[in-house]
């Protein structure tokens, strides 16, 4: 705006200047034109004292010298004859003759218009002098006049339009990182909003700021949903630590009654083969239902008990490795699957004191957990891989732990991808929470030569590397003597 009203000004200014220069010039013509007029008045006055030569002589320059403007002069002697014809117009250029075209075109031309006056003569007759209106010179003037003023008009036109288009060009240059901006605010990445320059247009400033307050109401949601969905987590694993100590506690201690009772009925049925039999069934049904039992525990409960939890700073890379292998294991050796499950793992950025938190081994068991089960049940696939990589930067106090699960199998659209049953949304629920981003796509690499797409989950975990080295030794002693003890006993009271 600021940016046409200065060419706005500009323009009239400058038609001012043009004005006053145009009515300089006029002012000198008319002027130019008067003092011709007058001479020419006094040349006639004298012409009875001048021969016939030298007056049509005097009178045609004057005429050429051009200062009579718009009139003109024709001079006929006494017997009829023009001794001086009206000077001829000047050929026009190509756009004043189609102007003066245009004009004949639209009005018609005004009608001759003379002035005629007797010019006594030192000998003989008479002479008549013809003062002519010259309505084509008048009409060349006033065309030319509003060729000049189009033209200034044209000049500020184009200079507006160049202003505007300047403008309108700096402005769609300041729109590019506002829309990108936005964009990444649809991806959940707010780091470019918080980048945003100032704008150079008021407006798309106020714009920028707007995202810039929308970003940091975004954030403090988000950490408030990611507060509300790891407590909702926490939840979920207290539940599952309530119902392991039930399991534990009632059932384990059920079946070791049932297990003392077969023992004695099958001593005291030693003589009925067919009685003992039916007791030596019974036992290993007790033996069976405990093997399960404790493996529903392990699910359950994969990182122990909540008092070993409390003696710990953190979890060490060598039970998450274990953890991930006897999940792997477990579908390997479970019967019916032809399915082929293999695992990577790679923690080679952390070093011997560098232990994992709680909650992330937690999280990576469950995903894996989840997405193993998902491959079981939905992929159809003939191989499946889990693939953990830690990596750190030397000296960093945070690290990456890079999960992926990919299988050879029927793979998953985006229509699909959030329909329940298939476990994804638990997967992506768990990642968010702990603070990082799930991505999914086709696995051409994992399902070349089987024709299907195949899929790969792939999530990165930032997290903080914990410190052992710090640790009393005597008190992770005894916490790892307690919590072994602990252990100890429940599979004392499982068994």
């Amino acid at each position: 705006m600021r940016g046409a009203l200065v060419v706005v000004l500009g323009a009239l200014l400058l038609a001012l200047l043009v004005g006053l220069w145009r009515a300089r010039e006029d002012m000198r013509d008319e002027l130019s034109g008067a003092l011709a007029q007058a001479e020419m008045s006094a040349l006639l006055i004298a012409a009875n004292t001048i021969d016939d030569e030298q007056l049509v002589a005097a009178v045609r320059a004057l005429r050429d010298a051009g200062g009579s403007r718009h009139l003109d002069v024709r001079l006929v002697d006494g017997a009829g004859q023009v001794r001086l014809e009206p000077k001829p117009e000047p050929p026009a250029s190509a756009v004043l003759g189609l102007l003066v075209q245009l004009n004949r075109v639209l009005f018609a031309p005004p009608r001759p218009q003379t002035v005629a006056a007797a010019l006594p003569r030192p000998a003989g007759p008479a002479w008549q002098v013809q003062w002519i209106a010259s309505h084509d010179s008048e009409q060349r003037e006033s065309l030319v006049q509003l060729v000049e003023m189009m033209s200034l008009l044209a000049g500020c036109g184009l200079l507006m339009l160049g202003v505007m288009h300047w403008r309108v060009r700096r402005s769609f240059r300041a729109l590019a990182p506002l829309l990108s901006a936005i964009e990444q605010v649809e991806r959940q990445d707010l780091g470019e909003v918080r980048a945003l320059p100032a704008m150079p247009i008021r407006e798309l400033d106020v714009i920028a700021h707007a995202l810039r307050h929308l970003a940091g109401a975004l954030e403090e949601a988000e950490a408030r949903r990611r507060v509300l969905g790891a407590q909702v987590l926490t939840l979920q694993e207290d539940e599952r630590n309530h119902l392991a100590r039930e399991l534990h506690d009632e059932l384990g201690q059920h079946l070791t009654a049932l297990r003392v009772d077969a023992s004695w009925l099958q001593r005291r049925l030693a003589h009925e083969p067919e009685l003992a039999a039916v007791v030596a069934g019974m036992s290993e049904h007790c033996s069976r239902i405990q093997s399960e039992v404790r493996a529903l525990l392990t699910r359950l409960r994969p990182l122990g008990t909540a008092e070993s939890a409390q003696a710990d700073g953190g979890e060490s890379v060598e039970r998450l490795r274990a953890l991930l292998e006897t999940l792997v294991q477990a579908w390997v050796q479970s019967p019916g699957r032809s399915t082929r499950y293999t695992l990577a793992f790679d923690s080679a950025g952390l070093g011997d004191n560098d232990r994992l938190p709680r909650e992330l081994v937690l999280t990576v068991y469950r995903i894996s957990q989840e997405a193993l089960t998902n491959v079981a049940r939905h992929a159809q696939a003939s191989e499946a891989r889990l693939s953990v990589r830690i990596t750190r930067e030397p000296g960093a106090a945070t690290a990456l732990l890079d999960w992926a699960v990919e299988d050879d199998g029927c793979g998953l659209d985006d229509a699909g991808a959030w329909q329940r049953g298939n476990g994804l949304a638990g997967v992506k629920d768990r990642v968010w929470s702990a603070g990082g981003d799930l991505e999914w796509q086709p696995a051409p690499a994992s399902a070349a030569g089987t024709g299907r797409p195949g899929l790969k989950l792939h999530a990165r975990l930032p997290f903080a590397v914990i410190d052992n080295r710090s640790s009393n030794n005597d008190n992770v002693n005894n916490n790892s003597t307690r919590s072994s003890s602990t252990t100890a006993a429940e599979q004392e009271n499982i068994s």
